[in-house]
């Protein structure tokens, strides 16, 4: 019985060994963003401005559209204007300034600060690849600048 002992001893140990040979070769953790995640590469590279884009989700995807109009209208119009800022923003930046912001949110949890106001305030843009795929196809055919998408009653 004493082998039995010393023996689950040393496979003990050597059991412990290699978990902190493991934990110590890991290395830190690391995040990055995929090419759609999380925001689509569809909407980092597009040439349309926000409101192109709502229009054509608003005719390509109606259910998404409505769902992210109906969410906006229940904000505190601070929050509605924050979002409504900050999607301007997003879009006014180039590809390569987009794609960092992407990267941004990806790694760190409290870059984007719309999102401790509204958890979904960019749901309509970002969270839905099929949505944007469709929309980013035809929004160049809309109105630049059409202001009157943001009137959804």
């Amino acid at each position: 019985m004493t082998g039995l002992k010393r023996r689950a001893t040393l496979a003990g140990m050597a059991l412990s060994a290699v978990a902190a040979a493991s934990l110590v070769s890991a290395g830190p953790a690391a995040a990055d963003a995929s090419d759609d995640y999380p925001i689509p590469h569809r909407i980092i590279i597009t040439q349309c401005d926000t409101e192109q884009y709502m229009a054509a989700a608003r005719d390509t995807s109606p259910v998404y559209f409505e769902r992210y109009m109906i969410d906006r209208s229940n904000r505190p119009p601070e929050v509605q204007q924050l979002a409504f800022d900050r999607i301007h923003w997003f879009f006014s930046l180039d590809p390569v300034a987009r794609r960092q912001y992407s990267e941004d949110t990806a790694t760190n949890v409290y870059y984007e600060f719309v999102a401790t106001r509204w958890g979904n305030w960019a749901k309509l843009f970002f969270n839905n690849k099929g949505v944007v795929a469709k929309a980013t196809d035809v929004c160049m055919n809309y109105p630049k600048g059409d202001m009157s998408i943001w009137d959804w009653v």
